[in-house]
């Protein structure tokens, strides 16, 4: 009954430290996939920083040329606006000298009338010419 008892025993502390052993393996295995999860998510996660860095300097450059492009229309629109206000100031300039050589050529066609009706009026007209 000892041997029993012993063999028991012996047979008990064997199973234990099996258990023990393979209680051992299942947390390295445990830890081990946790791990290369962990290494895998680590992974990821650099990758999604690296799309996320390029996303954002492809961005950049789009609003850049967005910007140059409204720059450029912008630029263009000033530019036809000045040249519309000097083609607008030039019309307005080629008028007056218009109205002022009718002026004057109406002013000396009746010269004779004015003279006879406003001598100083004739006499003024005459000193702008």
């Amino acid at each position: 009954m000892r041997e029993e008892l012993q063999a028991a025993k012996e047979f008990q502390a064997r199973l234990k430290a099996e258990r023990a052993a393979e209680e051992l393996r299942l947390e390295d295995e445990f830890k081990e996939k946790l791990m290369q999860k962990f290494a895998e998510d680590e992974r990821l996660e650099q990758m999604n920083a690296q799309k996320r860095r390029m996303r954002e300097l492809e961005h950049k450059r789009e609003i850049e040329r967005l910007w140059q492009d409204r720059l450029m229309v912008y630029n263009a629109q000033r530019e036809i606006e000045e040249q519309e206000r000097i083609a607008k100031k030039n019309e307005e300039l080629r008028q007056m000298s218009i109205v002022q050589l009718e002026k004057q050529r109406l002013l000396a066609e009746h010269q004779m009338v004015l003279q006879q009706h406003h001598p100083k009026a004739s006499a003024m007209y005459n000193s702008q010419s």
